[in-house]
């Protein structure tokens, strides 16, 4: 990453538009990983991969993580890690629980929606008994919050996912173009 016998001396520097960086983590500490899938005794150790096209490096880490399940490799652009990654590829196998994944994004509108419904009767029946009770009504405005939360949640994951596709779009463009 930086290497003071280099000229330049940080890798962002060296990096051309067109190119990309990965980056290999433990993907259930995120501890910096060497190619080999070695830990490093320093942080300065820490190194990155530069690759000319997104392909490229897309099918290193493919055949990284195949080779090695407990590898998690993140794909960057020339912006480096100023944005998140263009990609992040991991172990087939441990790509189930993606928070993302529409699996996710269905249990959090369905609990959203249950929370969502659970409020009304609770206000209801504070409201049966003259409004003596408190306790109902300010468990279904916890609930109408809480679902809020899950909705937005689910929101700010599908925008972030939407802007790294739109990224990844525009680094292949570039790619295409520039070469």
């Amino acid at each position: 990453m930086f290497d003071p016998g280099r000229k330049p001396r940080e890798w962002m520097e060296i990096i051309r538009p067109t190119q990309c960086a990965v980056f290999l983590k433990d993907r259930l500490t995120s501890a910096p990983l060497s190619p080999e899938g070695q830990s490093f005794h320093s942080p300065n150790e820490t190194t990155c991969l530069l690759f000319d096209t997104i392909a490229e490096a897309q099918q290193f880490c493919e055949a990284k993580v195949i080779e090695r399940p407990n590898l998690s490799c993140e794909v960057f652009d020339a912006a480096g890690r100023a944005h998140p990654p263009l990609l992040v590829i991991t172990h087939p196998g441990s790509r189930g629980s993606q928070e993302a994944g529409p699996v996710w994004s269905r249990r959090r509108k369905l609990i959203a929606v249950g929370l969502l419904l659970a409020a009304p009767p609770l206000i209801w029946i504070d409201w049966r008994r003259g409004n003596t009770l408190i306790l109902p009504t300010f468990l279904a405005f916890n609930c109408i919050l809480a679902a809020l939360r899950f909705l937005y949640w689910d929101f700010g994951l599908k925008l972030r996912e939407r802007e790294r596709q739109q990224r990844l779009e525009a680094h292949r463009r570039l790619e295409r173009d520039g070469s």
